[in-house]
């Protein structure tokens, strides 16, 4: 069978694309020295007349003669397109391929360059309209309390949801009181993500469907209604989000509280039994102030879409009453959710708190009830907030940061003096998004950390979108076409985290509709629209694994981090919708004017490095920019001349494998300013008895334990169950593990999830637990990807009920990859009785022996150079004990890298072996040391060095 996927108005069979011999239209592919990995696009297409941009990505500098062509089907339409070389990044090579002039509508296109050939896109006149539908689509799929089949119409959206992920009416039972006495009606609301739950804190997204609609309600794309009910579907999805903050209102007065989700992966209809007053009813927690203002704005904008619609006759002339009235109560609701959040502001702000405290909340609120009702005393409210707010780097992801949207939405009717406040501040915001999407060639915003990096990257292309509406900047309109085809392909993974949208888009979206989600069997699903978060800083279950990092794998493969990487949510779709909402009504605008801001670039260290200690942060940009600091408090760097700036950054408090960034900024003649970012890895300390690797101290410390999840009870055998969780016992931080049997012969397996660890150079598991259960029995287990070795011995262990120390011996275990190990913890009961065990930490260790091994012979081959000039480091590494070192490792500037031995046959130590290691280093002065290490004595460390110099 052929692997159909659609771009709206254009469908293509896979397998026929893939088959189509391009050679035919290619000559002159490159040399073998460099291989073009990923010529990327975007794959939702493009506009005519817009700006256009494809990327091909390589392992090395490609030679001159690689071609670069455009083909439509397998003819050449354009013959020939430059290949602009953007240099390294992310560690490979590179290119830009701009192609604005191919403007004639159709499908099927590609981009080639040396052969290798792109996603296949179409170009329309206006391709963002084609997408409207799925971004309502998405919404649709995620609401609460309604049978999704009945309000998503067959052909509703071009691109079909897959039919598994329709749901019944889910959570009819909602909600309980915290104490579980009361019931309210509570029914409704959207998902907020794929666990089910609904927060206050998000009930700003009604507000920003709502304001997407105003914003551009004179195109007649925007008002579609696809479901044929009379009403623009921007307003039914509105209106739908603000039937339950209604709700709230009616049981609470205001107050706003989280309904939490919770189950495995199935449908929601099958978490509760629907019927009220039973004892799977959810209950109410975590009361949000935050959310009740979040809630005034999202309803005043609410019925100000519907006023908006009833002027326009977007609505059916039979329902415009009912709409009307329904507007009124949006309002009075507002008024009611506001004056609560007045009256409240000390009380707790709850899910996804605002920065800057309940003011910035209340600014959301403040500036749609003024648009609304023409209270001027709630815009000098709003003006005061937005006088006293200090701009900083800001993550302008709404539910962190409300003040982007609210300043936009109010500088119409603002004062003059607010006017230029307003533009002020969302001009420095926009000097950060510019500054930061040219950090790398895609077009992306340098904020890879943990969870991936869509979520703030789409909330600033909408930011920088609503700024090109109010001011007419073509740099912004640039970045928001660039930053949006990033989510639909343009990048160097070559898939579209959209779901459905583009010849490989996500299929593994992290979501409980997909039931088949844990089943080796499943092949992922379509949600129309969703966008996922995409990239991170590190891939979760592999804190080695390169920088930035993603892959579109399978639940079952990663039960544990793939919402990190894989989760939707109503509120990371909010900036997309936006977008589309505002691309389809400005379309192929120009985007040629305009100064790029000088670029701020870090250069060292990069994405991916490992650091130790005192770590130099390098910042160049051109002699333009003055003032260089470094973040988060902007402390002046000192000068090193020709612009290059720097500063040091101690990370010795760290957790080893910690991703961490930093910020840098320079001031333009403009008085605007340029930023840049890097992100970097804490480096594990040598192996050695005085440096043991703390794995999980159950108190948020460790290898694994930083990561902030408890263990969990992966498996029962011969029936039972177990559990795992974080405790205080003993005046200890410890992890409490728990079998209830079935018989004596149930086991109960415990793991960190899917956690790998490197333990190499560790020769010893060493535990310190107790056990208050006398017929607890214990045993730990270690695999890694072929093997599993039973290290704590054949025998269980009976653990006493007083805190001991455990160390056993991995060397007993000779198969072991210790590279790449998982740990196990399996209890068993000698009788049907419960038993529980206390671990109060886990860590890898080694014993002291022999002596120490020396560095001598430090040299660089050179005192100076440039940014081109190779500098080779040298050291002798002596082991009187005949011992091979664990690493000999060279520190530059707090960099570590691994050096290499000159001779490898030569493995007699005692009289000294060389190690070197050859590298470019960046513009400036440099310091560097050596390190070293045999795992059975303390790391030897040589003085720092000073240079070489760079220029």
């Amino acid at each position: 069978m052929f692997e159909t996927f659609r771009i709206r108005g254009w469908a293509f069979a896979a397998a026929v694309a893939a088959a189509i011999p391009l050679t035919v239209a290619v000559t002159g592919a490159p040399a073998a020295a460099a291989t073009v990995l990923e010529v990327a696009v975007s794959q939702a297409g493009y506009s005519s007349n817009a700006y256009k941009v494809g990327y091909a990505v390589a392992d090395a500098k490609l030679p001159v003669a690689t071609t670069c062509q455009i083909v439509q089907g397998s003819t050449v339409v354009v013959p020939s397109c430059v290949l602009l070389d953007r240099g390294v990044t992310w560690g490979n090579h590179v290119y830009v391929v701009e192609f604005a002039g191919l403007t004639t509508a159709g499908g099927d296109y590609a981009l080639v360059v040396g052969g290798v050939a792109s996603p296949r896109f179409a170009i329309m006149a206006d391709v963002w309209t084609s997408y409207l539908d799925e971004m309502t689509a998405f919404y649709r799929i995620q609401r609460s309390g309604v049978a999704t089949a009945d309000v998503y119409p067959t052909g509703y959206s071009d691109i079909a949801p897959s039919p598994e992920i329709f749901h019944a009416a889910g959570h009819l039972d909602d909600a309980a009181s915290a104490d579980g006495t009361t019931h309210y009606a509570l029914t409704g609301g959207w998902y907020d993500a794929g666990d089910y739950g609904k927060y206050a804190g998000n009930q700003w997204v009604g507000g920003s469907i709502a304001i997407s609609y105003l914003r551009h309600a004179a195109a007649p794309a925007v008002a579609f209604d696809n479901d044929g009910n009379g009403v623009p579907d921007l307003i039914d999805e509105a209106r739908f989000g603000s039937e339950y903050l209604l709700r709230f209102a009616d049981a609470f007065g205001g107050a706003m509280y989280d309904i939490k989700g919770s189950g495995g992966f199935t449908h929601p209809e099958t978490q509760t039994d629907g019927v009220i007053g039973t004892a799977d009813d959810r209950r109410i927690s975590g009361l949000g102030v935050g959310g009740s203002a979040k809630a005034a704005g999202t309803l005043a904008a609410t019925a100000r879409a519907i006023e908006t619609a009833v002027t326009r006759g977007h609505i059916a002339a039979a329902q415009v009453a009912a709409y009307q009235a329904f507007a009124a109560q949006c309002e009075q609701a507002a008024l009611v959710y506001y004056n609560y959040a007045v009256a409240h502001q000390t009380d707790p702000i709850g899910s996804y708190s605002t920065r800057d405290g309940i003011a910035n909340s209340l600014l959301f609120a403040q500036a749609e009830l003024a648009l609304l009702t023409g209270d001027q005393t709630l815009r000098d409210a709003a003006e005061t907030t937005i006088a006293a707010t200090a701009f900083s780097v800001r993550s302008s992801t709404n539910y962190w940061d409300m003040a982007p949207l609210s300043m936009a939405e109010l500088y119409p009717i603002a004062t003059a003096t607010g006017k230029t406040t307003i533009q002020r501040f969302l001009k420095n915001q926009l000097d950060y998004i510019l500054s930061s999407t040219d950090d790398t060639p895609y077009g992306v915003i340098n904020q890879f950390k943990n969870f991936g990096v869509n979520e703030p990257h789409a909330s600033y292309m909408a930011d920088a979108l609503r700024y090109y509406e109010l001011f007419g900047d073509q740099r912004a309109l640039k970045a928001v076409l660039r930053g949006t085809y990033w989510l639909f392909g343009a990048n160097p993974w070559n898939i579209s985290w959209v779901s459905g949208i583009g010849q490989n888009s996500v299929k593994f979206l992290h979501t409980r509709l997909d039931e088949q989600a844990q089943s080796e069997t499943g092949d992922g699903v379509v949600l129309p629209g969703a966008l996922v978060s995409g990239p991170n800083a590190k891939d979760p279950l592999d804190a080695r694994s390169a920088s930035p990092w993603y892959e579109d794998r399978p639940l079952w493969t990663d039960s544990g981090q793939q919402w990190r990487y894989n989760e939707y949510s109503i509120s990371i779709q909010a900036g997309l919708l936006y977008s589309i909402v505002g691309l389809a009504d400005i379309n192929d605008a120009p985007t040629t004017v305009g100064t790029p801001p000088t670029t701020m670039s870090v250069t060292s260290p990069l994405i991916g490095d490992y650091v130790t200690g005192n770590v130099t942060v390098f910042a160049q940009s051109g002699t333009s920019l003055t003032d260089h600091r470094i973040g988060p408090d902007w402390q002046p760097m000192t000068s090193a001349g020709g612009g290059v700036s720097t500063a040091v950054v101690d990370v010795s408090g760290l957790q080893p494998y910690t991703t961490t960034r930093v910020d840098v900024r320079g001031v333009q003649a403009s008085g605007a300013y340029s930023y840049g970012s890097t992100h970097y890895t804490i480096a594990p300390p040598l192996p050695s008895p005085e440096t043991p690797l703390l794995y999980d101290g159950f108190g948020g410390d460790g290898v694994f334990g930083a990561q902030g999840y408890t263990w969990v009870n992966w498996w029962n055998n011969n029936a039972g169950v177990g559990s795992a969780s974080k405790v205080v016992y003993d005046g200890r931080t410890a992890g409490r593990f728990v079998q209830n049997p079935a018989t004596a012969n149930s086991q109960a397996k415990f793991q960190p999830w899917h956690d790998v660890a490197d333990l190499s150079g560790y020769r010893y598991l060493t535990v310190v637990m107790r056990s208050p259960s006398p017929g607890n029995r214990v045993r730990f287990q270690m695999t890694d990807a072929d093997s599993s070795h039973r290290v704590s011995g054949a025998a269980l262990i009976a653990v006493p009920d007083a805190w001991t120390t455990y160390q056993f011996d991995l060397d007993a275990s000779p198969g072991l990859d210790r590279s790449a190990a998982n740990l196990e913890l399996w209890l068993q009961q000698t009788a049907d009785v419960d038993g529980e065990l206390y671990v109060d930490s886990i860590s890898f260790t080694n014993t002291p022996s022999g002596t120490a091994p020396t560095l001598g012979g430090l040299a660089v081959s050179a005192a100076t150079g440039s940014t081109s000039t190779t500098f080779t480091f040298s050291a002798q590494y002596t082991d009187v004990d005949g011992q091979l070192p664990f690493a000999v490792q060279l520190v530059v500037d707090g960099v570590v890298r691994s050096m290499t031995a000159v001779d490898p046959l030569d493995t007699d130590v005692t009289d000294g072996a060389g190690y070197q290691l050859s590298l470019t280093l960046p513009k400036g002065p440099h310091t560097w040391y050596v390190r070293a290490g045999d795992t059975t004595s303390s790391p030897t460390v040589t003085p720092q060095q000073t240079g070489p110099t760079v220029s």
